[in-house]
């Protein structure tokens, strides 16, 4: 992702180079190594740099700084190509997206048409059913949408500044700017410890990258280097930058302190490069013709890479590019970027000073009715074909689920159920009904499903993986009309007393509704909880020691445990992988040791008063594989979540192992 050319400095080719280098980072890690270079954050510098170091300028020269004009000229240089990429995304997207993906996408296309993919992308880093999803063919824009937002807000504030001191000095715009630089950093560098997914996206988190670009262009006068200083400068600049994705995970650490890392190096180059040409500088390597030529398509380059990329993994159903697939989206890339910058970009020349916003403004209204018209379209075929798919009849005799013998995957005739398009809805009702905690949240949300009189409580705790069981619960306790189930839920959260997390703010969330939810099943006493009692940690499936201590302090209050096993985890998306290649395809199965160990970890478990374990792995895996589809049911609605329609199935077998328990309650507390 590039910055639009609006500066008042002249034109350096070693910048030009620097853009090149950063969009080849992002391309080539994206394509061939699955990470985040850090190239994005050298973009953000040379942003920072060029068009808010310009309008410091020309605060300090005491020129009015027009708002209308910046906002204009941004927009003649990112738009066109902007929106051409979305526009034939949107328009080619249905032929190509996997249904599964087609609600996401079509959000997303319409939050990067408005410039507010990061913070689209921020919420659902925050939604735990939503955080396994597959990257849209638009998820790069999240970049263009914070960079838009940082040059715009930095842009007012130089703008009310300079109203407000009239002509501020240079001292007094490197006072704001590294006041900016300050706040925006601590805010980073916080947010980054308590909620990573989310900072990485949050545009208050990344305002200092831009405002360091500028304090280093408004600090150049003042900084007189030796030959030798900006030499050794320049190239250890550029070495930072090449190994900062190397060294570092940066889509797990950044925008904090560790985000100074590229951005630092990225001034360094910028501050070394100004000046005398240098023989053996590095600016002598960035200016080189196939650089500077890379350069000015960088920007185009950014757009088209990754759109290339999501369709070939698609097509191909690949996590990755191999070396000469990669070349080949790399080239068609370069060869798109450069039409784009040729044929799009050339139509919007840059003037000096243009007094055309209402064009301007008539032009992306124009565009954003195209691709909204692409989105109507696509939102009504999708609309279509999730109607079908909810009008399915789905008997038992066509859709047997896990009472089909031996765990067959049905007949390739009846089409597999849930389908595509509603395969991510059909989970439990809590989260509908709103009865299930965010990953942030602490209190105890609750609902009751049953006959509101029961005299029996089963209280259903813990994280999603409890959630899913509730399909099976309900339809047990149809059987037992003087039952009810109590739910106490959060997402990624277990019923433990050691709760592990690399985000703190998920950490502490958790521990602190632990504390709760004991404090509330302790005091109301339910007749029965039905939790899960195993994970895999570390590729281990285990009972965690703090399930156990929390098992003991319940069933040492007179409290039933039942704990069953939990369900596989795969490591692709299951669903969408079914509708690529089919129900019997064996990229859709995961290997039953891979998943589960060969004995139950419970039985190892010697506390055994009040506690019973379950253990229906037999029902979702045979004893080789566990397989997508059984009994012509879509067993997963994603990764690792079991689908209600699946679990619905499964009510009869959970019926007749909880019957001891169910039919032979005596109610410890009346609610």
């Amino acid at each position: 992702m590039v910055e639009p050319n609006i500066r008042a400095v002249p034109r350096r080719d070693d910048i030009q180079g620097l853009r090149a280098i950063g969009a080849l980072l992002v391309a080539i890690y994206h394509i061939w190594i699955g990470r985040v270079s850090g190239g994005v954050d050298v973009f953000f510098i040379v942003s920072g740099y060029l068009l808010i170091g310009s309008l410091a300028r020309q605060a300090e020269a005491g020129h009015h700084v027009d708002l209308v004009l910046f906002a204009t000229k941004l927009a003649r240089r990112l738009l066109p190509s902007s929106f051409l990429v979305v526009a034939v995304i949107a328009m080619s997207a249905p032929f190509w997206l996997p249904r599964m993906r087609w609600e996401a996408g079509i959000h997303q296309i319409a939050a990067s048409s408005a410039y507010v993919e990061n913070w689209f992308l921020a919420t659902a880093a925050i939604d735990y059913l939503a955080r396994d999803e597959v990257g849209s063919p638009v998820q790069h824009y999240w970049a263009m949408s914070a960079q838009v937002q940082c040059l715009l807000i930095l842009a007012a504030g130089i703008a009310i500044f300079a109203l407000i001191r009239r002509r501020p000095s240079r001292t007094d715009l490197l006072v704001f700017l590294t006041s900016v630089f300050a706040l925006s950093l601590a805010y980073s560098i916080y947010s980054t410890s308590r909620n990573q997914a989310f900072a990485y996206y949050d545009t208050f988190a990344r305002i200092w990258e831009f405002a360091l670009g500028a304090i280093a262009r408004l600090l150049l006068p003042g900084i007189i280097l030796s030959p030798t200083l900006r030499t050794v400068g320049g190239w250890v600049g550029l070495a930072a930058i090449l190994s900062c994705g190397i060294l570092l995970e940066v889509s797990t650490v950044f925008p904090g302190y560790a985000a100074l890392w590229p951005t630092l190096a990225a001034a360094a180059i910028l501050v070394c490069g100004d000046g005398p040409p240098l023989r053996f500088g590095v600016a002598r390597l960035l200016a080189a013709r196939p650089l500077t030529w890379l350069g000015d398509i960088s920007y185009c380059l950014y757009l088209w890479h990754w759109p290339i990329l999501v369709f070939y993994l698609t097509y191909t159903y690949q996590t990755s590019a191999g070396p000469i697939e990669g070349s080949v989206v790399l080239l068609v890339s370069i060869v798109l970027s450069y039409l784009t910058t040729r044929i799009v970009e050339a139509r919007f020349p840059r003037r000096k000073k243009d007094d055309r916003p209402l064009q301007t403004a008539f032009g992306a209204i124009i565009a954003l009715a195209v691709i909204a018209a692409g989105l109507f379209v696509w939102r009504v075929e999708a609309a279509q074909s999730m109607a079908e798919e909810r009008l399915r009849v789905v008997d038992p005799e066509h859709y047997p689920g896990a009472a089909i013998k031996g765990l067959a995957a049905g007949s390739s005739e009846i089409p597999v159920h849930p389908g595509p398009m509603t395969a991510r809805w059909d989970d439990a009702d809590v989260y509908r009904d709103g009865c299930h905690q965010s990953l942030l949240g602490t209190a105890l949300l609750s609902c009751s499903y049953g006959p509101r009189d029961a005299s029996h409580t089963l209280a259903l705790v813990g994280g999603s993986h409890s959630v899913h069981w509730l399909p099976a619960l309900q339809g047990v306790l149809q059987r037992y009309p003087e039952w009810k189930i109590v739910t106490y839920t959060k997402s990624s959260c277990v019923l433990s007393s050691e709760v592990s997390s690399d985000v703190p703010a998920y950490r502490d969330a958790c521990t602190k509704w632990n504390e709760l939810l004991m404090e509330r099943l302790l005091t109301t006493k339910p007749d029965l909880i039905f939790t899960t009692s195993t994970r895999v940690v570390g590729g281990v499936e285990e009972v965690p020691a703090g399930y156990q201590r929390q098992w003991e302090k319940l069933a040492a209050a007179g409290i039933p445990i039942v704990a069953m096993r939990d369900t596989p985890w795969f490591g692709f998306d299951v669903p969408e992988c079914v509708e690529i290649n089919g129900r019997f395809s064996p990229k859709c199965t995961v290997e039953r040791n891979s998943v589960l160990a060969p004995i139950s970890p419970t039985r190892a478990v010697s506390f055994k008063k009040n506690l019973h374990f379950l253990d229906f792995s037999d029902h979702f895996c045979t004893a080789e594989i566990c397989p997508a589809v059984i009994g012509n049911v879509q067993v997963y609605y994603d990764k690792h979540h079991v689908t209600a329609t699946y679990m619905r199935t499964l009510s009869e077998e959970l019926a007749r192992q909880l019957a001891p328990l169910l039919c032979h309650a005596e109610p410890l507390a009346r609610k």
